[in-house]
């Protein structure tokens, strides 16, 4: 991958303001109510117990604001914030991995934020892989015809305590494969006109496939075409076995897909870090009430002492009663731990349905591809999970029939008009549900479960979508990458071929049988769709 210097992007590096707002306005609100009752009232009556409540959540708002800016911004938080927020450390970057991953997200981000229209030529092209390449520049060209940029603003954190970054590699044949998992805090906010109109927040992993040609001694690799080793700079000029020319970036790291998942681990995680703070929190529950209380005494029954001493009095007084909330809520204790403990057993047995469920689906591609295996040795689920993703994205973002006929022969047209709007994905599952061979052809089944982002009336609505797809390819079609455009090539001419000019060669019309290189889409069924 190219060496890039500039760090992932997070443009902001301020407090944004606007989130401090309704927590300042409440408290304000609170704080006139408490002022006034103490001024006509000698007791506390109803409007000033109001006032007390208003006061209460509007400070814990205003921490809660404060934590997830300096969150956001990659601050430490410190004492006391830390008792009562979780706080994961931003992770820099470590090693060659972990910089290519914030150079591609750095690249990314420039190219999806760029108001630059129809670059196509884009930096990014040295970064990624074909088929990606294809969805990313279909996506860009679908938020820039309804006006949209997207920025990524994403740290590495350490949300437990395994390392941050989690990867697998295997060669299959003609590149090195890696499976990357990052443990990530991201931010994609989406502009119209310069208007802010949504913030999705991404807090547990991101999901990297790496390729890149294999190295064979000092300067040789693997030939990603036919598999013979040359040099790199033989490679560069054509190899000398089956002649495909090839570019530096070719046989460097490529991302080859690239999303942002849930994860059961970093779930868990995150989980155990909530239930941790459960009692902080509470304890700051009851003891803020009492210390606006004693704060207000003075000003309620102190009528001849000056703003100041009244002021220092206040003070004291609700140091005093808050220590007093804190041993009230102690005592109380007693009695909130049986309800608190039916809690957590009720709480442990929704995630062991809800967050544990991909234990289940990872015994599940454990078993499909023990079975893909069985003709297909190289078989990686997560790859073969990845470049379906791409091919879906494509199909979403995609305007025409000749940008998805490459991978797909089935009758994608109802797609193009239900489709038109959407400006974002995100994949909630993604499963292998069958495979078999059936006369030369390998057939396999896919669900997918997709969250859709549709831009209309000036803003951002979430659509969930279920899928069922169908795939085919030869069987004799092993695993392998479709990387760069160089390695396409028209059987009849010989001229390179592009994802993005569909299957048919532009120089002698002969159309590309897709099935001997990669699966195919043969059959879509949206099983369901709904707004969220």
């Amino acid at each position: 991958m190219p060496e890039n210097p500039d760090k992932p992007v997070r443009k902001n590096k301020t407090y944004n303001k606007k989130v401090f707002t309704v927590p300042l306005i409440i408290c304000g609100i609170g704080l006139l109510i408490c002022f006034m009752s103490s001024l006509l009232s000698d007791n506390i009556d109803a409007a000033e117990a109001a006032g007390f409540i208003l006061l209460s959540v509007g400070t814990g708002m205003a921490l809660d604001a404060l934590a997830k800016e300096k969150y956001r911004l990659g601050m430490d938080i410190h004492f006391p914030l830390n008792i009562i927020f979780p706080s994961y450390p931003i992770v820099e970057d470590y090693d060659q991995l972990t910089r290519d991953m914030s150079s591609f997200k750095s690249v990314y981000n420039k190219f999806m934020s760029s108001t630059v229209r129809n670059k196509s030529n884009s930096k990014i092209q040295d970064y990624v892989t074909q088929l990606l390449w294809h969805c990313i520049y279909l996506q860009k060209r679908r938020m820039e015809k309804l006006g949209v940029q997207m920025e990524l603003e994403s740290s590495r954190r350490s949300y437990s305590k395994e390392p941050p970054v989690r990867s697998a590699s295997y060669f299959d044949g003609k590149y090195n494969i890696n499976d990357v998992y990052e443990e990530i805090y991201a931010i994609r906010t989406f502009f119209h006109s310069g208007r802010k109109i949504k913030s999705v927040y991404d807090k547990e992993v991101a999901h990297y496939t790496f390729l890149s040609a294999k190295s064979v001694g000092k300067d040789d690799v693997v030939c990603p075409n036919c598999g013979s080793i040359a040099s790199r700079s033989n490679l560069i000029d054509g190899c000398d076995f089956c002649g495909t020319k090839f570019t530096v970036e070719d046989l460097d790291n490529r991302v080859g897909s690239f999303g942002f998942r849930r994860d059961f681990q970093v779930s868990d995680s995150q989980r155990k870090a909530i239930k941790k703070l459960i009692y902080p929190r509470i304890y700051l529950g009851g003891m803020m009430p009492m210390f606006y209380i004693g704060f207000f005494l003075p000003f309620l029954y102190v009528k001849d002492m000056n703003f100041l001493l009244r002021f220092a009095m206040g003070l004291f007084c609700g140091a005093g009663l808050g220590f007093a909330g804190f041993a009230l809520v102690s005592f109380a204790m007693f009695f909130i731990a049986p309800v608190v403990l039916i809690f957590n057993q009720y709480w442990d047995f929704l995630s062991n349905r809800i967050i544990y469920r991909p234990h289940k689906e990872q015994e599940k591609e454990i078993r499909m591809a023990k079975k893909v295996r069985k003709s297909d040795p190289l078989f990686s689920i997560q790859s073969f999970l990845g470049g379906i993703q791409n091919k879906l994205y494509a199909i979403h973002f995609a305007d025409t029939k000749s940008q998805v006929n490459a991978f797909s022969d089935c009758n994608l047209s109802r797609c193009f008009q239900k489709y038109r709007d959407i400006v974002d994905i995100d994949t909630l599952s993604l499963s292998m549900d069958s495979y078999e061979k059936k006369e030369g052809i390998q057939k396999a089944t896919v669900s997918a479960t997709l969250v859709l982002r549709e831009f209309k009336n000036k803003k951002i609505a979430d659509r969930k979508e279920i899928l069922k797809i169908g795939l085919e390819k030869n069987e004799d079609c092993k695993t392998q990458t479709v990387c760069a455009p160089s390695i396409l090539k028209c059987g009849g001419c010989g001229s390179s071929l592009s994802l993005m000019d569909g299957k048919t060669c532009e120089y002698c019309g002969r159309e590309l049988d897709m099935k001997e290189y990669d699966w195919v889409i043969t059959n879509y069924d949206i099983v369901q769709s709904h707004k969220q």
